[in-house]
């Protein structure tokens, strides 16, 4: 039960991109645990959202608001929410006590809609780094054209920063999920508190032992490696698989990289394995499910990353708790705030101009020394439980929420005209993108039909 000093935070909201999660994303799955364990808490939590048409009742928390939506056509699975005066009464008649926003997008408004005509004090999350994705959303024939970058990276890009910067500053508190992002958005113009909060680790999920062995056959122990991700643009697949095959596929005998993950760029991955001439050292595994995930970090030998445009990782976090050490590149965000060069992985300057080969050394190293890798191994969990343990993060949720709520009192004013600029930008936004989601072809994502769990662990219905 919730403790004497929080009875007044009865009723949550948990803001979330998804209702019904289609495929593996770290911030719903951050949602999931949020949701389980602040309802364990005994608080009474509703997830708000889009609307999903093929949700089934099993893949639903028991409390959500649907709100109607459109579909993003490129990204299948992904919906964008819109108001509408029903789904603002069922808001209002919720009678919230807080709200938490764990959205980039313009459900962002939803929190601020809240705040600005019902006074719910507002917590909003930091789960995207702008500059680092935008180019989901480009077919290939643009994604490679300077004027229309630099139409994002100098317009559209500071125009969403700022749109968020608003949100933020209305609200009572945002938080980051590393420490790089906490000074990136006071460079851009937050105010209000920053609170720094790493993501928890799923006990239940992740201290699994004793499961068997899901690697193929041909790939054999002491040479693994292994990248768990969405494929898509932003999280430079492709740049570890050529890292593989120029620096450590012809240096270390039997090494083999296994690629978890589905998504836009999974068969061009393919084919640039043959290209390669690894295809025959290279795994594809699709999606799998979070139950399973587990086994690939305890049978794998090293995790190799070259994202960078990661708020967190929670990937990252997953392998170094089951005592997988990391090479990855030095993103400044939440890669490197995992990390610790030299203790449990290394970081790579991206920038440098060795870095790949560099890259690859780290890799030779960790993969011919076993006593070292095992060293980092031991690290790698200590140092995991340390960041990720689920019961500090649950304090330190309910710390914030004490501070947004003090926020809220001090400043409890009320913006009937803001509130309806909040769902006028809501709405001008999220049918902007789903306009842009016309420009690329529809991508395939989990078609291993992965489990992707529930909101309450249990099997979906």
């Amino acid at each position: 039960m919730y403790s004497h000093e929080r009875r007044w935070l009865r009723r949550l909201a948990i803001v979330n991109d998804y209702v019904r999660i289609p495929y593996a994303n770290g911030s719903s799955y951050a949602s999931q645990f949020l949701y389980r364990e602040m309802t364990a808490r005994g608080h009474e939590v509703t997830v708000v959202g889009p609307n999903d048409p093929h949700a089934k009742p099993g893949e639903l928390p028991p409390r959500h608001i649907s709100l109607p939506s459109i579909p993003l056509r490129n990204h299948p699975g992904f919906y964008l929410a819109m108001p509408s005066k029903p789904s603002l009464d069922s808001l209002r008649d919720a009678n919230f006590d807080m709200t938490l926003v764990q959205s980039p997008s313009g459900l962002l408004y939803v929190g601020a809609w809240l705040r600005q005509q019902h006074r719910v004090p507002l917590v909003c999350v930091n789960t995207l780094h702008m500059p680092s994705v935008y180019n989901v959303l480009l077919p290939d024939a643009l994604n490679h054209t300077t004027t229309v970058n630099r139409l994002f990276e100098d317009g559209l890009i500071p125009m969403v920063e700022a749109h968020s910067r608003d949100v933020y500053n209305g609200g009572d508190a945002l938080v980051c999920l590393s420490p790089g992002l906490k000074g990136y958005w006071r460079d851009r113009g937050v105010e209000v508190p920053i609170h720094v909060i790493p993501r928890a680790i799923e006990k239940r999920i992740f201290d699994q032992t004793g499961q068997e062995d899901p690697f193929a056959p041909e790939a054999k122990r002491g040479a693994r490696l292994v990248v768990v991700c969405r494929h898509a643009r932003e999280k430079e697949v492709d740049r570890v698989m050529r890292i593989f095959a120029q620096h450590v596929y012809p240096h270390v005998e039997g090494a083999t990289l296994t690629l978890v993950g589905d998504g836009p760029e999974h068969e061009a991955l393919k084919e640039q394995a043959k290209e390669l001439g690894v295809d025959h050292r290279t795994y594809f595994m699709g999606e799998q499910g979070l139950q399973k995930m587990p086994a690939w970090y305890r049978h794998a030998d090293l995790f190799v990353y070259a994202s960078l445009s990661e708020t967190y990782g929670q990937v990252i976090s997953e392998a170094l708790w089951c005592g997988l050490p990391v090479v990855a590149m030095d993103d400044g965000m939440g890669v490197a705030g995992q990390v610790t060069d030299g203790e449990d992985g290394f970081l790579v300057d991206p920038k440098a101009e060795d870095a790949e080969a560099q890259f690859g050394r780290h890799v030779q190293l960790l993969l011919t020394k076993e006593p070292l890798r095992r060293q980092m191994s031991e690290k790698a969990t200590r140092n995991a439980k340390d960041r990720s343990d689920p019961e500090a993060c649950v304090q330190r949720y309910l710390e914030v929420f004490e501070i947004a709520r003090d926020h809220a009192r001090r400043h409890p004013e009320r913006h009937p005209l803001k509130a309806y600029g909040s769902l006028a930008n809501w709405t001008w936004l999220h049918a902007t993108v789903g306009a842009m989601g016309l420009l690329r072809k529809p991508v395939e994502l989990n078609r291993n039909q992965a489990a992707t769990g529930t909101w309450t662990l249990a099997p979906a219905s």
